[in-house]
């Protein structure tokens, strides 16, 4: 199983045709050894003791 981690940052300002960004969380993307995604987990400072973890959809769900 490999995890790849990605940072999620939100648009702070702008001044002067400059961005300024601020780091508001992160996610991890979790795969199995056919590099498949099997869930992603996100961490945010918004929510900072929740863990939100998402699935793919499956070929059996209904939405």
């Amino acid at each position: 199983m490999t995890t790849q981690t990605l940072k999620l940052n939100v648009k702070t300002g702008e001044k002067d045709g400059k961005n300024f960004w601020d780091r508001c969380g992160v996610v991890f993307v979790n795969t199995d050894d056919d590099e498949n995604i099997t869930s992603l987990t996100v961490k945010h400072n918004m929510f900072p003791n929740v863990e939100m973890v998402a699935f793919p959809k499956r070929d059996n769900d209904d939405n």
